[in-house]
């Protein structure tokens, strides 16, 4: 018998900003069980942009 597809949950990431601009990775599940240690900092959604540096080499004619 064949099965559907299951769509992948896909944990929300915030970013919480401290006061020394220390930058913490944390989910949406950990902000609501326990909101009183992130009521006085910044929270921002952490965009879904995924970045790669990429060094390449150019050759010269001399």
């Amino acid at each position: 018998m064949p099965t559907g597809k299951t769509a992948k949950s896909i944990e929300k990431t915030f970013w919480v900003v401290s006061k020394d601009n220390q930058i913490e990775e944390v989910t949406e599940k950990e902000l609501m069980t326990n909101p009183e240690k992130y009521l006085k900092k910044e929270i921002w959604q952490k965009p879904p942009y995924h970045y790669e540096l990429v060094v390449s080499l150019k050759r010269i004619k001399d």
